[in-house]
């Protein structure tokens, strides 16, 4: 995708979007945030009306809720990510069957044909790590991954609004989008601002019938309101030079603290937007006729992920703890050149014992 053009964009009503999700409803199957079972999450949407406008989410360490809000595009990030449609908690790869005394095997495909609507800055960046970790950076490119992000046409809406586990400003992914996208939603007072980042979406905005051209006091509006959601997040850390300042601290007596109290129950890296880690399985039916073999999501905190020849290297949970710290603001710069956490806080929030990175990072920092 091209990056947007400089300043050149347009205003529409509630009406106009009504009309532009109508538009994109022709084409592909429609994946925004939906207020369900309590929360907000992505999910498959039929109307614009389905979206949680006008509610609010509070999160704090351990914590999550929903309150009432005056405006449209007023939460964040919904719990869930845009993982869970690109790279599924269960994938199936293959089927062998038997008939007539032989084996049928079949080659599952991925299906996909996905519109993303309403992505905040955050997970658009997460689109990108895993855009690496499955086929840029990646010698053996995943063909199921990459059949469902090619073609993904992508809105996104830049963020108003930030809780109090966002830390998108210090991992500097946010809370303004900037590339990635092919549309882009701002709300202002007068409606909503839209701006095109690659050809089909400015082709798309362009036969949008209820529009005007917007003016250089809508883009101050869009700045305006950028600052004052950047002003609600505080720096936490700085992430220059952070990947050789963690390395330095491997042997670090802070890692067998956080022992006492990590669950080790897998939360944080189910919810992360950005953790790919997978294992294969073979999934038999009790007659024996058929088997699948399935890609389900793995994680660095169970127990078994580290056994190799009957021998598990990271037995102590601390050992896993810090495995996955060092993965996400160390290792994963050295693999693919960029960290591998976007400040989107679904790791704090969701943590039943309230553990927060952000001041974990800067306790094993502090005992340099």
């Amino acid at each position: 995708m091209e990056d947007k053009g400089e300043g050149r964009g347009y205003i529409v009503s509630y009406q106009g979007l009504e009309e532009l999700f109508c538009r994109l409803k022709e084409g592909w199957r429609v994946v925004a945030p939906k207020l369900k079972e309590g929360v907000i999450l992505y999910s498959e949407v039929e109307s614009l009306r389905e979206l949680p406008f006008g509610h609010r989410n509070r999160e704090m360490p351990g914590f999550y809720c929903l309150e009432r809000a005056e405006g449209y595009f007023t939460y964040t990030h919904p719990v869930n990510s845009l993982k869970a449609f690109l790279h599924p908690s269960e994938l199936v790869l293959m089927r062998v069957r038997t008939s007539d005394g032989c084996l049928e095997f079949e080659v599952c495909n991925s299906e996909g044909n996905f519109c993303f609507f309403d992505v905040r800055a955050c997970d658009l960046f997460a689109l990108e790590v895993l855009d690496r970790v499955f086929v840029h950076k990646n010698p053996h490119p995943d063909s199921y991954y990459r059949k469902l992000r090619e073609g993904a046409f992508v809105v996104a809406v830049n963020c108003a609004y930030a809780t109090s586990t966002c830390f998108c400003t210090t991992m500097g992914t946010g809370p303004e989008v900037k590339e990635g996208y092919d549309l882009l939603i701002t709300e202002l007072r007068e409606g909503f601002l839209l701006e095109a980042g690659s050809e089909r979406g400015r082709a798309l905005l362009e036969s949008l019938g209820n529009k005007k051209e917007a003016g250089e006091e809508h883009f101050l509006q869009k700045r305006e309101r950028l600052r004052e959601a950047e002003a609600i997040m505080e720096r936490h850390f700085e992430i220059g030079g952070l990947p050789d300042r963690l390395y330095g601290r491997m042997d670090s007596q802070y890692w067998k603290h956080i022992e006492k109290r990590c669950l080790a129950c897998t939360s944080c890296t189910q919810s992360c937007p950005t953790c790919f880690c997978f294992d294969i399985l073979e999934r038999n039916d009790l007659k024996l006729k058929e088997s699948e073999r399935i890609r389900v999501w793995d994680s660095c905190f169970s127990p078994a992920f580290a056994t190799v020849h009957r021998y598990n290297i990271r037995q102590s949970v601390h050992s896993r703890y810090r495995q996955w710290l060092m993965h996400k603001f160390a290792y994963w710069m050295d693999q693919f050149d960029l960290f591998g956490c976007v400040g989107c806080g679904r790791c704090i929030t969701w943590c039943p014992v309230g553990i927060d990175i952000r001041q974990e990072i800067k306790k094993v920092l502090g005992s340099e």
